[in-house]
């Protein structure tokens, strides 16, 4: 666990995941890390089906895996329910955003392109 200034948030990596917090979280945080990090797993090709049709629109069409490989690596703002890929290679000027309403990752929503 770290203070990223840039970011202005404590993050810890995981499994290719990045989570972050506003204020430092509790001493129970790697119990929550793991089980998001399994959730957001198992639902990534229903999370890249919920965000295709907004990237495709805007950059051309892609395959699953390759929109996996651009998206790069996912910060997971838990404590607002926000996922953020601010590394995404698609254009490297904008930052994807959407919100997952449980902890399941099956209820998304409001998918943004902000930059």
């Amino acid at each position: 666990m770290r203070f990223d200034e840039e970011l202005e948030q404590f993050v810890f990596e995981y499994h290719g995941l990045i989570f972050a917090w506003d204020e430092e979280p509790g001493g129970d945080y790697m119990e929550q890390v793991k089980a998001i990090s399994e959730k957001y797993n198992t639902q990534l090709d229903s999370i890249i089906e919920f965000m295709m049709p907004y990237i495709t629109a805007a950059f051309g069409d892609f395959g699953t895996d390759k929109m996996k490989e651009k998206l790069g690596k996912p910060v997971i703002n838990y404590d607002n329910g926000q996922v953020n890929y601010l590394e995404q290679s698609f254009d490297g000027i904008h930052i994807f955003t959407f919100e997952f309403m449980d902890d399941e990752f099956q209820d998304l929503r409001y998918f943004s392109m902000d930059g």
